[in-house]
């Protein structure tokens, strides 16, 4: 059995890694967005992420300083979905020789502006010889409370913020050499806004009794949240958020627009759940975020999603991202 057979997940499943039993006493390990240890009157926060040349982006397909943003971003993500506020993190650059140091700048000039919207700072890392770029980000955050995958309950509202499948679209229009066509999709792809306020105020106040952020499709990551709070889940397949730019694109790549949304990856919006009396405080906090969120279903009992439309099944079959099962960019 080669790593094509068995996936991302089911290797991380068989190593122990993927919605694993939780560690004794308040420490939150694998299994969820970002590890969580205990500090006097808070929580440690602890995540890494890796951008590789020809699985994650291409060289050409956009500027190293939005490469340099978006390699702090999508690990700032992680912290928005814990409820927590980035603090410092540590980056190690692996590079081929012939590499020009002015891309390199460039792209340390967009780590250095991710640092100065995010609040966090460089701290150190290591740079070493490769073949392709690899850029590789451990990120420290903090925390009173950690908003973790496993707290859904039967009741809950299902909710999503922003807009799903978005990047996705970019990444197609990349893809196709049709980037000019929708630059705000694009946008999307190559420099994403994690929703930090949005899930610092979701934890702070209590109103979110999970969350995650949708990094491999809304679907795929709708199951890790499902697993880790044993229950199951109905996704109102019409209330889902479809932008006019994003059916516009589907339109003109003869692309079905559901696929980008429900399957599409590196959205990092904020997918979340909350008791039903916390409506209106969800809406609340969403204006002051700038962020629109959006109900989408609701948490039952099972261990699965059921897509429904208009209350009746919706046969449709999609797949979130899988590192060892789908090409790269």
């Amino acid at each position: 059995m080669n790593l094509s057979e068995v996936g991302e997940f089911g290797l991380l499943r068989r190593l122990g890694l993927l919605e694993a039993s939780p560690p004794p006493g308040p420490v939150v390990g694998p299994g969820d967005d970002t590890a969580a240890l205990p500090l006097e009157g808070g929580f440690l926060l602890c995540t890494a992420d890796a951008l590789v040349e020809g699985v994650h982006f291409r060289r050409g397909w956009g500027r190293p300083e939005d490469l340099g943003f978006k390699t702090l971003a999508v690990n700032v993500s992680d912290v928005a979905a814990m409820g927590g506020t980035p603090w410092a993190f540590t980056l190690t650059l692996s590079a081929p020789p012939a590499l020009p140091v002015a891309w390199i700048e460039g792209l340390y000039r967009g780590l250095r502006e991710a640092c100065r919207t995010f609040g966090c700072q460089m701290v150190g890392g290591d740079t070493t010889s490769a073949r392709d770029v690899t850029l590789s980000l451990a990120l420290l955050g903090r925390t009173d409370r950690p908003v973790l995958r496993r707290g859904a309950r039967p009741g809950d509202d299902v909710y999503v913020s922003g807009a799903p499948g978005e990047s996705a679209a970019g990444l197609a229009l990349l893809r196709c050499g049709r980037s000019g066509r929708f630059p705000e999709l694009v946008r999307r792809h190559l420099r994403p806004e994690p929703r930090l306020e949005l899930g610092r105020s979701l934890g702070e106040t209590g109103a979110a009794t999970a969350m995650i952020d949708v990094s491999d499709g809304l679907l795929q990551d709708l199951g890790h949240l499902l697993r880790a709070s044993r229950v199951g889940a109905e996704l109102w397949v019409e209330r889902i958020p479809l932008t006019t730019r994003l059916q516009q694109a589907a339109r003109e790549l003869g692309h079905g627009v559901l696929d980008w949304v429900l399957a599409g990856g590196e959205d990092y919006e904020l997918l979340f759940t909350c008791p039903p009396p916390a409506r209106r405080q969800v809406q609340t906090l969403a204006r002051a975020a700038a962020v629109p969120v959006w109900r989408i279903g609701c948490i039952v009992e099972g261990s699965s999603a059921h897509l429904l439309h208009r209350g009746r099944p919706w046969g449709e079959s999609v797949a979130g991202y899988d590192h060892f099962r789908k090409p790269g960019p």
